[in-house]
């Protein structure tokens, strides 16, 4: 059996979080080949499982490093079909399908669900047909559809219908021995294939997009009323119970289990949905850190807008040690904040004390009802990270912030203020990130400057991607932080990469709390971040001196705010 990876996968290693890391950055430079605005790839386990990355199973083959060619070539087959859905904005053509078709059935809902993904793979098959891509999908294909996971013999559920389509559509197999409830939609399935291969020759993907949205719309109103028939459908009260006892196995969801059914029905092909170990996983992400790292798949996976304009966005660690001191004056006003939030949780946690217990610690206040029944113990429920923020500080690096013709620079100054606040918030248990961002040939660069407890530092130069640079922030955030905030700093108005309403618009819908701190801006840079921050989320200072007493001020309203 030919192996086409064998031919262009060099570097190997059998060590597990190695060849993971390894194998993760080659098919990381597959997805680069197919586009831009490919979702990022990643190990089950490294993220959260959600729409915005293509996520690959570890565990669904042997535990045996290197990865052998064979089992590597699936997993560019399966990169490359997520890759393809990526580019021709699947997930946006079947939420508009979606749309279009609410009015049908709702008990046929979770059926629709399954040949829209089937009528996606059956065109990205078609459209990768005269590329190197589709020796992949023929690996990918025999494995996928080797066997039917259902009985054949009985009815139909949503996935074995969708499966025996792509077989009859892709492979030109069809299982023996069908049920007769297949007969019906698969003949109008089967003509409707030749129309979905047919949008592949239209020559942009604006137009495919929307000619595939007005073909499935069409597609699932068909199959609809085909489904609608089957004996189970019948307006006949009888009829439900017929189909219990005829069809047990049928997977037909209730109207009120409906949207779950659609979104928890789990995939076969993706084998365990466990992950990966959380320390393998670090390991992994470790290793994949040394150098840059591309953002862009993460940042346009999180718009899901097909017509934001993204930047290229690479991130990056700072290497250069920052020569600064901080304000000793600041630092110890920053720690007041930081203790008066710690006071406060401690009175949160004093009140979230459960009393009258069985089991648990003594209670002095109960020990007189130890003859009466038992009732003596308290458990006191202490605050985990829900209590605690993460700060980002996403700060301008433009050209502007290098001050030329000023005595003080702007950039020196708003190092002093990154320092002074690193200083702070040691010994506290929130989280601190500070980030550096600028543009130069129309790659947007965010800068690590906060790492291990050391402030780093950059060169400003080029242009100010501010809501480019906001948005791949965000994507950095970590997940088990309920309170998430971004100070942005800047002393000008963006000029290149998304538009700034549009990240921070993104920010307040995923609850994180975003603010920008403008420092001796004009007044057009003022109206400008008037119209894209809300009301209350814009701070602005005379000039850069005032930068750490106004990330105080702002630390200090929202941190020590009852919620």
């Amino acid at each position: 059996m030919t192996t086409y990876s064998r031919y262009w996968r060099k570097n190997r290693s059998t060590h597990k979080a190695t060849e993971l890391a390894l194998g993760l950055r080659a098919l990381r430079k597959v997805a680069g080949h197919i586009g831009d605005n490919v979702k990022p790839v990643f190990w089950r386990g490294m993220v959260d499982d959600d729409n915005s990355a293509i996520l690959l199973d570890a565990s669904s083959f042997p535990d045996h490093y290197p990865i052998r060619h064979k089992t590597f070539d699936l997993l560019t087959g399966k990169v490359v079909l997520h890759g393809l859905a990526s580019v021709e904005w699947t997930d946006w053509v079947k939420d508009k399908v979606k749309q279009n078709t609410s009015d049908l059935p709702v008990q046929v809902h979770s059926y629709l669900v399954a040949i829209l993904d089937a009528a996606e793979d059956i065109y990205i098959d078609k459209l990768a047909e005269p590329h190197i891509w589709s020796a992949y999908f023929a690996h990918l294909w025999k494995t996928e559809l080797a066997e039917m996971r259902r009985d054949p013999v009985l009815p139909p559920s949503p996935d074995s219908l969708a499966f025996a389509w792509r077989g009859k559509s892709i492979l030109d197999k069809l299982p023996d021995q069908l049920h007769h409830y297949y007969q019906d939609p698969l003949e109008f399935l089967v003509e409707v294939s030749s129309n979905i291969k047919a949008v592949t020759t239209l020559a942009t993907v604006n137009a495919r997009r929307d000619r595939r949205i007005e073909l499935y719309s069409e597609m699932c109103t068909g199959v609809s009323a085909i489904i609608s028939e089957w004996e189970e459908y019948q307006s006949d009260p009888d009829a439900v119970n017929m189909f219990d006892q005829a069809f047990p196995e049928a997977d037909i969801p209730d109207m009120e289990d409906e949207e779950e059914s659609e979104t928890t029905e789990a995939d076969p092909s993706e084998g365990s949905r466990e992950g990966l170990d959380p320390d393998l996983a670090e390991e992994i992400n470790a290793i994949l850190e040394e150098g840059e790292t591309s953002l862009t798949r993460d940042i346009i996976a999180a718009v899901r807008d097909p017509e934001a304009k993204a930047m290229e966005t690479l991130f990056r660690k700072g290497m250069a040690r920052i020569d600064a001191q901080p304000d000793e004056d600041q630092v110890r006003r920053l720690r007041k904040v930081f203790r008066e939030q710690e006071t406060m949780i401690r009175r949160l946690r004093n009140r979230q004390v459960r009393r009258g217990l069985t089991e648990g610690k003594l209670d002095v206040r109960r020990l007189y009802r130890a003859d009466l029944d038992g009732r003596v113990f308290k458990h006191r429920q202490a605050p985990g990270s829900d209590s605690l923020w993460q700060i980002c500080l996403v700060a301008d690096a433009s050209a502007s912030m290098a001050g030329r013709g000023q005595r003080k620079k702007p950039w020196n100054i708003a190092e002093k203020a990154f320092v002074t606040i690193a200083e702070a918030m040691k010994d506290f248990r929130n989280r601190l990130d500070i980030y550096a961002y600028n543009a130069d040939k129309n790659q947007c660069f965010l800068t690590q400057l906060y790492q291990q407890g050391q402030v780093f530092s950059v060169e400003p130069t080029g242009k100010t991607p501010s809501g480019q640079a906001i948005m791949a922030a965000a994507t950095l955030l970590k997940k088990k932080y309920k309170r998430n905030m971004i100070i942005h700093i800047t002393d000008g108005a963006a000029n290149c990469g998304l538009r700034l309403g549009d990240a921070v618009s993104y920010c307040l819908k995923n609850h994180i709390d975003v603010f920008t701190i403008g420092c001796g801006c004009t007044s057009q840079t003022r109206d400008f971040l008037k119209e894209s921050f809300p009301p209350g989320h814009v701070y602005f200072l005379r000039s850069m001196s005032y930068l750490a007493e106004g990330i105080e001020i702002l630390l200090r309203k929202k941190i020590l705010s009852v919620t």
